[in-house]
């Protein structure tokens, strides 16, 4: 690719992603929205200018890494402590029991066994950017269940780790498959427990070295040196790419300088991570999801309302408040960036097919499109619904007979 027509395929994409992140803001949607419709305006399958895939897929795949680093790097030990029993108990459950509905969902659309596990697997993962971006703009992120959602959310995000380990064994039918997974999960374990010693160890150090310089630019550099040499260091090993940028970050973590390390990465997190979202965005097939619109609104309704229900009926078991349920519910009835990472291995891989791809994408565009909007006005509703019933159930008086 000659200088020029890098600088153009460059420029096409980051302008409709300015033009339709901008349309998303104005209409107060999460600006991944606009990114992913920016994806498809310069996609294969709508006409106008095409953009190259192969250069945003290149600049997608850094994006992944500086996105699962960055998740990485916001996982606290601690808090998984403080909520052990809702979040990590009944993260779990809830990715089962979505997973098991995903599968009875997938399998009446026609497709196997192992692709209908993995359409419910896609499905139950919520986007943890999008429920604290709601959660800040209303100001629950400190509320009981802002704290109960970001807790079953990041339950969910290390969930995506073992999916994506195990892909690569899924997807390649030869040979033991018990034994791959095995496998690989120890592999996966191994490389966790080295990641989490060195963070305990050399990489605070290493990065108290380069704060002591005082110089922003150092300190940025060996963030991504850190994101990219994990990355590239696990793929060598055999293992994806994307969790070893998770467990570096999971490894900064645990130093006193993760927050410090946060804050001068996310530019550089968000401008890679927008050539995620429009790579997913160029995969889209508007013409297949036309000809498939009942699957299309089945997909969206298991996404929004089976999801909500699920998060809802399991935060309730663990004891809260139904008001308290119905909130965490809401927030979490959305599916998030990290499925879209899983949805396009699981293309690549073969176990899912372009049409059930064409199906997530869209199911998990319209519940990000939805979840703004129910977010804002279900609480209302739910204090006009309560109010009724209560009226209802208070006796009447019977009437006055005259004397």
């Amino acid at each position: 690719m000659s200088d020029s027509t890098f600088a153009i395929n460059f420029f096409a994409a980051v302008v409709a992603a300015l033009l339709m992140g901008y349309l998303a803001h104005r209409l107060h949607l999460p600006t991944m929205v606009g990114y992913l419709l920016a994806g498809v305006l310069v996609g294969p399958y709508t006409p106008g200018f095409r953009s190259d895939a192969a250069l945003v897929r290149s600049l997608a795949e850094v994006g992944v890494a500086f996105l699962l680093f960055a998740v990485g790097m916001q996982v606290h030990l601690d808090r998984l402590r403080r909520v052990q029993k809702v979040g990590i108990l009944g993260g779990l459950a809830q990715v089962g029991l979505t997973i098991a509905l995903g599968a009875v969902i997938g399998r009446s659309m026609g497709t196997n066994w192992t692709s209908a596990l993995f359409f419910g697997a896609l499905v139950s993962v919520s986007s943890t950017t999008v429920a604290v971006k709601l959660l800040l703009d209303r100001e629950h992120l400190n509320a009981l269940h802002g704290r109960i959602a970001l807790a079953i959310s990041l339950v969910q995000d290390l969930l995506v780790v073992p999916l994506i380990v195990v892909l690569p064994v899924i997807g390649n039918p030869s040979g033991s498959t018990a034994l791959g997974l095995l496998a690989a999960l120890a592999k996966t374990g191994a490389l966790l427990l080295a990641s989490l010693a060195v963070g305990v160890r050399l990489v605070p150090r290493f990065l108290d070295q380069v704060a002591r310089t005082g110089s922003q630019e150092l300190f940025i550099f060996a963030a991504i040196s850190i994101a990219l040499g994990s990355a590239i260091g696990t793929q060598a090993l055999g293992v994806s790419a994307a969790v070893g940028a998770f467990l570096a970050g999971v490894a900064v973590s645990q130093g006193k300088l993760s927050q410090q390390m946060l804050r001068v990465f996310s530019p550089f997190r968000d401008l890679f991570a927008i050539f995620f979202f429009i790579s997913v965005g160029m995969l889209l097939d508007p013409g297949a999801v036309l000809q498939e619109t009942i699957l299309a609104s089945v997909t969206i309704v298991l996404v929004v309302a089976g999801k909500f229900l699920i998060v809802a009926l399991v935060t309730t078991i663990f004891g809260y408040a139904r008001r308290t349920s119905i909130l965490v519910g809401l927030y979490l009835a959305q599916v998030g960036e990290l499925s879209f990472i899983l949805a396009g291995l699981g293309l690549t891989r073969g176990i899912i097919d372009d049409r059930l791809y064409a199906l997530i994408i869209v199911g998990a565009l319209a519940s990000i499109f939805i979840n703004p909007f129910a977010v804002r006005f279900g609480p209302v509703l739910l204090d006009r619904a309560a109010r009724r019933l209560a009226l209802r159930s208070v006796p009447r008086e019977p009437p006055a007979h005259p004397e």
